[in-house]
């Protein structure tokens, strides 16, 4: 640690001890960020009215939208009859995992960075993940 590291750790340190950040304004409440500093200069302001409104970037809604998809497959699949799954329910889940593959990859091909993907559903471990529910609540 350098000296500048030390100096502002000190500072802070005595700060605190003495109570000088006990009652700040909004202790305890999230932050409200007024701006992205990510956001382009010249798309502020649209980005602005989509978010007063309610709205956020088309690819960000498009993941909301399959993550809920998603998860009502998940929650209907736990329901079906277990442990020998039924052919049409195995072919109900393979279609239902085509189908949002297909949404996942069309929304990947959207997303801006890699990091913002998502992964595409494999039947097996569904199939693994619902067995493991069911066994948590028998």
């Amino acid at each position: 640690m350098n000296v500048f590291e030390w100096i502002a750790e000190e500072k802070i340190r005595s700060a605190i001890e003495s109570g000088q950040w006990d009652n700040l304004p909004g202790k305890g409440k999230p932050l409200q960020w007024q701006e992205n500093p990510y956001e382009p200069p010249e798309w502020r302001m649209a980005f602005s009215l989509l978010r007063q409104n309610g709205f956020s970037l088309p690819w960000l809604e498009e993941r909301k939208e399959i993550e809920a998809e998603i998860q009502q497959f998940r929650s209907k699949l736990v329901r079906l009859k277990r442990p020998d799954a039924q052919p049409a329910e195995l072919d109900w889940a393979k279609n239902q995992i085509e189908r949002l593959n297909g949404r996942i990859f069309r929304y990947n091909l959207g997303a801006p960075l890699e990091r913002f993907h998502l992964q595409p559903l494999k039947l097996e471990r569904e199939l693994e993940r619902a067995r493991s529910v069911q066994g948590q609540n028998p």
